[in-house]
């Protein structure tokens, strides 16, 4: 089996652009756990099953934190993400990046 591609996603509460989530840690760990990812450090949760692995990860902002969801599937997989975004009443913004 070939390497397979990793898409990068930002999880967003604005639609058109990333913008940080301004919760505490606990809300995404709660959060995750009912998505069925485990904790695999302070700000990295893991998924995986026969068809794909997930990784999300938090980065610190001056306000909270940014979301970022890793995907290595053989197909695109968006639906998850989107599934993702929605449990946090969010939208997600394909290959993201971080405003300056």
């Amino acid at each position: 089996m070939g390497t397979l591609t990793v898409r990068k996603f930002g999880i967003s509460l604005d639609p058109k652009e990333l913008v940080d989530f301004g919760e505490k840690i606990e809300f995404f760990q709660e959060a995750f756990t009912d998505l069925g990812f485990d904790q695999a450090g302070t700000y990295t949760f893991r998924y995986s099953d026969d068809e794909c692995m997930m990784k999300a990860e938090l980065q610190r902002s001056k306000d909270g934190y940014y979301l970022w969801i890793y995907v290595q599937a053989v197909d695109e997989h968006d639906w998850r993400v989107k599934e993702i975004a929605e449990a946090f009443g969010a939208y997600v913004v394909d290959g993201s990046k971080k405003p300056v």
